[in-house]
């Protein structure tokens, strides 16, 4: 078990269940830039973002190490290759390639 579940399941066990719920959509609130820029340990970004008055540097640090930035794109759902270009379709993530060989098919 990292850190991060640790803190994670202590979080839950004082009884913080929200400020986890908070963590887990906090994704959808940063930008992949400012997650690099937290992975870079660059705490200029923190002055960038609003958090929960209860969010220090090592929570946010530790909650950015679990994520993946993709510079390049997304991982497709269907060839599972990391593409630039495609679409969202139900929060999944289909590469362009994908899409034109479905749409072919029909």
């Amino acid at each position: 078990m990292d850190e991060w579940e640790r803190r994670k399941l202590d979080m839950i066990r004082r009884g913080h269940k929200n400020r986890v719920e908070y963590l887990e959509s906090l994704k959808e609130k940063v930008l992949p830039s400012q997650i690099k820029r937290i992975q870079q340990n660059d705490k200029s970004v923190k002055k960038d973002l609003v958090l929960a008055h209860w969010m220090d540097w090592d929570t946010l640090y530790e909650w950015s190490q679990t994520l993946k930035v993709n510079a390049k794109g997304a991982d497709c759902i269907l060839c599972d290759k990391e593409m630039p270009n495609g679409m969202t379709i139900n929060d999944k993530f289909v590469c362009e390639n994908c899409f034109l060989k479905i749409k072919n098919m029909e």
